[in-house]
């Protein structure tokens, strides 16, 4: 009677588990069901909260989830080569007729121009509003002269090594861009009076270790209103600031000496 008692007690658990899992599974896929029902824009908002890998990877759920991440307004590319077969074939499958953000971190080695030129063109053929590179390159490269000719750009984040791609050599025209961050090493004075000429709208300036500077001058930059200069490296030369606009004024650097002028 005891045993039957004890073996009572045991199964009554397992068949409630039994119950338990099979309802979570209904549940789950009642889930899934319900987040493939939601519309495509909706999907793609979604999709954009990750890591593109990831978003791709849904593509094999279902027929439902085959071209949703094709027209995924952002993409976010980390530790990647240029010159590998899925990123072409991203390149040829993708079809969002408008991007707000493209992140792209790589370590540049062959073919380079090619490779770089076919994603900045995408890009802005899709006006994308944020964009973010972080390119460390083997071989000499520059930005082509259309990468300068932009209308679309708000936020624009360049962290190059070497600096001089980003050596404009051409007028410079981002005529919506409102923040920008530059990780040059020996960004000229020549150059950054070129890109400021060329930011009417600019609001956030951000330089980190942009040593080779001597002159900041950002008196034509009106509605310019926060200033961020950081330098973990040593350089010789002092910088002098003119910023008559700014309101605030973050320096973050114990190794470039910084004389304020009119700020």
């Amino acid at each position: 009677m005891a045993n039957d008692s004890g073996t009572d007690g045991v199964r009554a658990p397992t068949q409630s588990y039994g119950r338990q899992n099979h309802r979570r599974r209904r549940i789950s896929k009642e889930a899934l069901d319900l987040i493939s029902s939601l519309p495509d824009v909706i999907l793609h908002d979604i999709l954009s909260f990750m890591p593109t890998k990831f978003a791709i990877r849904t593509s094999l759920l279902s027929k439902r989830w085959r071209h949703v991440w094709c027209e995924t307004p952002s993409l976010s590319f980390e530790n990647c080569r240029l010159d590998s077969p899925s990123l072409n074939e991203i390149i040829t499958r993708y079809t969002a007729p408008k991007m707000v953000k493209f992140h792209l971190h790589t370590i540049v080695l062959n073919n380079v121009p090619h490779h770089i030129n076919r994603w900045i063109k995408l890009v802005m053929s899709r006006n994308v509003e944020n964009l973010s590179l972080d390119l460390f390159n083997h071989v000499e490269y520059k930005f082509p002269k259309f990468f300068y000719i932009n209308s679309s750009v708000k936020q624009l984040s360049l962290k190059l090594s070497p600096c001089d791609m980003v050596v404009p050599r051409c007028s410079v025209s981002w005529t919506s861009l409102k923040k920008l961050y530059l990780d040059s090493s020996s960004l000229s004075d020549e150059s950054m009076a070129k890109i400021l000429s060329g930011c009417p709208i600019l609001e956030r300036l951000k330089l980190c270790s942009c040593n080779a500077l001597k002159i900041l001058d950002l008196s034509k930059s009106m509605r310019l209103r926060t200033l961020e200069i950081n330098s973990d490296t040593r350089f010789p030369g002092t910088l002098k600031i003119m910023a008559p606009y700014i309101h605030c004024l973050i320096l973050k650097s114990s190794h470039l000496p910084c004389v304020l002028v009119d700020v």
